[in-house]
């Protein structure tokens, strides 16, 4: 029979007060760092670049482990404080040692404990070190900003590989295991989780080959926007509402893709021009050089040597009038829609001070071989009997 000391209840209240006080001063430190409270805790947060409205969610994991080893230790102390060295032996060989069995398994908790541990300290590590990579060393070196991204993007999913394979170490698990059972599997999980491994193998080809990077403007089927963010799965487009919509990229490279400045930021704005019959062409078409050679966003000609200035094209006579066409670069393709809103508010008004009429849709009918219209009725008479002469129709309406 194991024999306590005398005073073993005011031990083992005093060792659960001082894990009690322990675990809600822990608490509080974590949920207080977790909001940034104190002036301290934004600067740890500024430290490990956590922006200020984001969670640290490794934080509450951690704040779990430490729990989980601070009462194992108070376990053990107390066991020693009692005079119960062998006990706590036991105990501490159950905890890191030989472990427990459950369900025919061998679980050892202290392992588990310390792969969680290593698996979430190396996590935050490189998080940190990604944001850091991204933000700060890689803008130093001459590398494009999908590159850059690209870069760190692989460097992450690596380093969480990494992380995982060193956690299940510490954890006490056979790898050499995990690799059979995955081996066993691979042909079960590749049916099942087909589309995934597509969009993974699809988002590794575009960060290498780079058809789409980060700013680019792109449209793919019904959604089009500026390319936010390439991950391994999907890609982050925001539209015009700035509204983020995620595309698979397995439809990034399986569906037709227009990527507005791939080369370059050039774009290209056509403005269509109707004018009366009776206008001269020749008139029009100086009005509307004029007009695109004043703007300023329009690349002129001699500019570039491998762009060409405004033209304006004859392009058709229509039903109501002579139509035309004023094409032009515009250097930023962004802007191409105010460039078209600013030549079609000068065009009108420049139409307007040359007298040169803007048609509206109007038909002319004619009527050919038509039958001739039947003539009238003559008006009725009235003959008497002796065959005098006729006289008006009597009024019927008295």
């Amino acid at each position: 029979m194991i024999e306590l000391p005398p005073h073993w209840p005011y031990t083992a209240l005093a060792l659960f007060g001082l894990g009690l006080g322990t675990s809600l001063a822990v608490s509080f430190l974590a949920r207080t760092l977790d909001q940034g409270r104190y002036a301290w805790q934004q600067a740890l947060r500024r430290r490990l670049d956590v922006p200020v409205d984001r969670p640290i969610t490794e934080l509450r994991w951690a704040t779990r482990v430490l729990l989980l080893v601070l009462w194992g230790g108070l376990g053990y102390a107390l066991l020693r404080l009692w005079g119960l060295d062998e006990l706590g032996a036991r105990f501490v060989d159950g905890l890191f040692g030989t472990g427990v069995q459950i369900a025919g398994t061998t679980v050892v908790p202290g392992k588990l404990i310390l792969g969680s541990l290593a698996f979430l300290v190396l996590v935050t590590f490189t998080r940190w070190f990604k944001r850091k990579l991204e933000r700060d060393w890689l803008p130093l070196t001459r590398l494009e900003p999908s590159v850059r991204m690209s870069v760190a993007t692989l460097y992450g999913y690596a380093a969480f590989v990494v992380a995982a394979l060193v956690g299940l170490s510490a954890a006490g698990l056979d790898l050499s295991k995990v690799a059979i059972v995955a081996g066993a599997l691979s042909v079960g999980i590749g049916f099942g989780l087909q589309n995934i491994v597509n969009n993974f193998v699809s988002g590794l080809i575009l960060l290498f080959e780079r058809p789409v990077r980060l700013g680019d403007y792109i449209k793919v089927g019904s959604s089009e926007g500026f390319v936010r963010r390439i991950r391994i799965r999907s890609t982050e487009l925001e539209n015009a509402d700035r509204v983020s919509v995620m595309v698979p990229n397995s439809v990034l490279l399986g569906a037709e893709l227009q990527n507005w400045n791939y080369r370059d930021t050039l774009g290209r704005v056509v403005v269509a021009v109707s004018v009366a019959y009776g206008s001269q062409p020749e008139q029009v078409r100086d009005l509307l050089l004029g007009l695109a050679g004043e703007h300023p966003l329009i690349v002129q000609d001699g500019e570039r040597p491998d762009v060409r200035g405004p033209a304006v094209l004859f392009t058709a006579m229509g039903d109501s009038g002579l139509i035309f066409e004023l094409r032009a670069n515009v250097r930023d393709i962004y802007s191409r829609g105010n460039v078209a809103s600013d030549l079609r508010y000068s065009i009108y008004a420049a139409l307007r001070r040359h007298g040169i009429e803007i048609p509206f849709p109007q038909q002319d009918v004619w009527l050919r071989n038509a039958p001739a219209p039947a003539p009238a009725p003559a008006p009725a008479t009235i003959t008497d009997k002796a065959g005098s002469s006729p006289t008006a129709p009597p009024d019927l309406r008295r």
